[in-house]
């Protein structure tokens, strides 16, 4: 996701939280106090655990489903000029750096489906605290 998707979502979230609780935006009240008010979670956050639980989803699929076999696809060559696009396989291996967790050692974890849950949400709370 780009830098200005993801802002556009947040505003988004931002402005129905708004409209959901009656406060204008010439109230001056900033989105972080918005949002715990009504009990949401920062955009990012859960676009990052939707993420990883559709990751663990996909890991657990049979190895002939097609989602699972595009997950472990290297395609050929492509294009060699400019920097490499970040495709969704770069994303989540990002989201797996926050937790500190290897690819391998996140594939054996999401066969266990409850302890799969339990660093999914690790991984949120632990960027609620940075």
């Amino acid at each position: 996701m780009t830098v200005a998707n993801r802002k556009r979502l947040e505003a988004a979230q931002h402005r129905w939280l708004r409209r959901s609780l009656h406060v204008s935006w010439r109230d001056k009240i900033t989105n972080k106090s918005i949002r715990e008010r009504a009990g949401q979670e920062d955009m990012e956050d859960i676009i990052r655990k939707r993420i990883l639980r559709w990751l663990g989803h996909v890991w657990r699929m049979d190895k002939d489903r097609r989602a699972n076999q595009a997950l472990h696809w290297v395609p050929e060559g492509g294009n060699t000029k400019g920097r490499p696009r970040k495709n969704w396989t770069e994303t989540v291996k990002s989201a797996l750096r926050g937790l500190e967790i290897s690819w391998k050692r996140a594939e054996e974890l999401a066969m266990d489906r409850v302890e799969w849950r339990r660093c999914v949400a690790r991984c949120t709370e632990m960027h609620r605290m940075d």
